[in-house]
């Protein structure tokens, strides 16, 4: 089993790395995962970060939020057989120190 992180600059371009690969087919609805035995996928979607700002409403202080840039997913690869893990080096990041999600 391994776990890999993946940052896109779009959806779109996130879903066409994983469909290259064959983790996730486009069907009725969008996009699946092709095989929940070999694969689980966290898609994300955008993750936000404190810019170290806080600021202050009707007495509640609360930190200043900023994106960081591209869509977010995390992979877990279950079965590795057959899976090319070259096919998604444009997407795979190394592990953040405080990643915001991540396995159970």
């Amino acid at each position: 089993m391994s776990d890999y992180y993946l940052r896109a600059t779009t959806a779109a371009a996130l879903y066409s790395a994983l469909e290259a690969a064959g983790v996730v087919t486009q069907g009725e609805g969008g996009y699946h995962v092709t095989d929940a035995h070999r694969y689980a996928l966290d898609v994300i979607g955008a993750v936000y970060k404190p810019t170290g700002e806080v600021i202050e409403e009707d007495g509640v202080a609360a930190p200043v939020m900023k994106a960081v840039p591209g869509f977010h997913a995390n992979l877990r690869v279950i079965d590795a057989s057959n899976f090319d893990v070259n096919m998604l080096n444009k997407i795979a990041i190394n592990a953040p120190t405080n990643p915001a999600r991540g396995w159970a």
